[in-house]
């Protein structure tokens, strides 16, 4: 390997442009060499605007390229298993962004194919660094709540549909909607600071209310077709039975008629975290809930700061894990655990049952 870890980007879309270029290059050891999209414009104009020299319009060209050692994969969730596991053959590490993959079957692929290449594979899971959620996971196993009794996400958009037309909205591309755009962060984001418990059984509801309608329209998303297709859900509801009987609840939507929310809840026998910035503030935006000799008692956390935000820990470590100095946020089993969630979620909702796992 170079001295700098160098990077090629598959997708020039805005995730790119805001998160993995200046992420990469904010490691010392990083470097962004290539940019690949199959919109030249597009990617000619990510390139111009950081200093990249070498641009591809053709994902199959860029693996091939022997001057770049990974890559990260921006793409439509259809697209996330084939380019990953041909970056992957390619001898190229890869940073997917989640979900892994439209399916169960191609995530077991894709992290199989990670595993035989001994190449990284990261998921772009990147609220696991925020520093309330590692709070949390850290307090959460050393027991201070105690034994898990009931745990809350919710996040809720009030206008967040990233366009009406837009692969997000197109399932054929996406494979859902809310769920699995921000549904999966959260779901992500709750079990991690639990310790990631084995879940026994999930029931889930799906519903699209505000999109067929054209209506909940958000600033996302770098191609916000305004009059195409929508078929996917819109809001999304996953109840979880844990092996140690807690539960979980999940609640996320694109929009709907409320305010935007974040909150996170974990519950045990001993004490309780509430996250919730809506009514806190973002300044002190965690609680802890206990009792002292038999009385309630609330205190406010204090929660370090993260110098160049927890996105950026994303990168940094992706680049130390291909490098031998660290290890990914989330790694491709962990993408593959999330997954198994997801689906399992649509099929309760199809089928109106719950599903054991």
């Amino acid at each position: 390997m170079s001295t700098s870890t160098r990077v090629g980007i598959i997708g020039a879309g805005a995730i790119a442009m805001y998160g993995h270029i200046p992420g990469i290059k904010k490691h010392p050891h990083g470097s962004v060499v290539a940019v690949c999209d199959t919109n030249q414009e597009r990617a000619n104009a990510l390139a111009a605007s950081n200093g990249i020299s070498t641009v591809y319009t053709n994902w199959r060209d860029i693996i091939a390229d022997p001057n770049i050692d990974a890559v990260t994969v921006a793409l439509p969730n259809a697209l996330h298993a084939e380019v990953t596991i041909a970056a992957l053959k390619a001898g190229k590490h890869v940073l997917c962004e989640k979900p892994l993959a439209m399916t169960v079957a191609q995530g077991e692929e894709m992290v199989a194919t990670a595993h035989k290449e001994g190449r990284v594979l990261a998921i772009n899971m990147s609220n696991r660094p925020r520093a309330e959620v590692q709070y949390m996971k850290a307090k959460v196993a050393e027991g201070k709540i105690g034994n898990i009794s009931y745990a809350q996400g919710r996040m809720i958009r009030r206008a967040g549909i990233p366009g009406f037309g837009s692969w997000f909205t197109r399932k054929e591309l996406s494979g859902g909607g809310a769920l699995l755009d921000i549904g999966v962060h959260m779901l992500d984001m709750v079990l991690y600071a639990l310790g990631n418990p084995k879940v026994s059984a999930i029931r889930g509801e799906v519903q699209a209310v505000h999109g067929p309608q054209r209506r909940g329209l958000g600033g996302w998303g770098s191609d916000r077709v305004m009059d195409g297709t929508f078929d996917v859900d819109d809001l999304a509801s996953l109840h979880l039975r844990l092996a140690d009987g807690g539960l979980v609840t999940i609640e996320v939507t694109w929009a709907v008629y409320a305010q935007n929310e974040e909150r996170i809840q974990l519950i045990g026998d001993q004490g309780g975290f509430d996250f919730y910035p809506t009514l806190y503030g973002s300044d002190k935006p965690l609680r802890f809930y206990s009792d002292d000799n038999g009385s309630p008692i609330e205190t406010i956390p204090t929660l370090p700061h993260i110098a160049d935000g927890a996105g950026n820990v994303v990168y940094k470590r992706y680049i130390d894990a291909i490098r031998g100095t660290g290890a990914v946020v989330a790694s491709g089993d962990d993408g593959l655990a999330i997954l198994r969630l997801l689906e399992a979620t649509y099929k309760s909702a199809a089928e109106k049952r719950e599903i054991s796992l």
